[in-house]
């Protein structure tokens, strides 16, 4: 008997950055009015102190335009603040993703057939933890998934159709509105369609230092 494939995670898949290149620009805005708040000096005074003009002071602090680093500099300076401070929040700040209906990124998963859609619709940019919340259709009765097997855990939520998915010797009997948590490092996946066309979300999460 012929094993089962393996298929690939979305987990470990290099993916394209979800949300606006302007994030720097915003993240350093934000902690330029904070610094400056929090000195008590207004517009007008930081202007003065860093010789740069008040309207360039304010594009910059609502992240309308890219500082150069002689900029920053004055502005730290001025502010008596070092220059990582505009910085060290980059990465912790993550805007939302709104992805409209239909619109999601669509991806190849192990297995990937024309009965079976992948719909990326986020996933984390940066940090320890990733997140890959997936929506997946399958129009065909007759579409034998691979097995999978992976770091992390994963939810599974039924929005259409019907299945049985097993996670390691057990079979669960999904119907619409059912949902599953667990650790995905067993193997796991749906073993059968049992309707003419079945959807669910999936979401699955791992330590991206692991």
């Amino acid at each position: 008997m012929t094993p089962p494939k393996k298929g690939v995670s979305i987990i470990d898949k290099q993916l394209p950055s979800f949300g606006t290149d302007k994030h720097l620009e915003a993240s350093i805005g934000k902690q330029v009015r904070l610094a400056r708040k929090a000195a008590g000096v207004t517009l007008q005074q930081l202007s003065r102190q860093s010789q740069l003009s008040a309207s360039m002071l304010s594009k910059i602090e609502n992240g309308q335009i890219s500082s150069s680093l002689r900029t920053i500099q004055l502005i730290c300076h001025a502010l008596n603040i070092t220059i990582t401070t505009l910085f060290k929040q980059h990465d912790k700040e993550v805007e939302p993703t709104f992805i409209k209906s239909g619109a999601g990124l669509t991806i190849e998963r192990g297995g990937t057939h024309k009965k079976r859609h992948y719909q990326l619709l986020g996933h984390t940019v940066g940090g320890p933890l990733k997140v890959e919340p997936c929506l997946i259709t399958v129009s065909s009765k007759d579409y034998e998934f691979p097995e999978f097997q992976h770091q992390g855990v994963e939810f599974i939520y039924m929005l259409k159709g019907e299945m049985d998915y097993y996670y390691g010797t057990k079979v669960y009997h999904f119907t619409e509105g059912d949902s599953l948590y667990f650790d995905s490092d067993k193997p796991h996946g749906p073993k059968k369609i049992l309707s003419t066309e079945c959807q669910f979300l999936a979401v699955i999460c791992s330590n991206s230092i692991a």
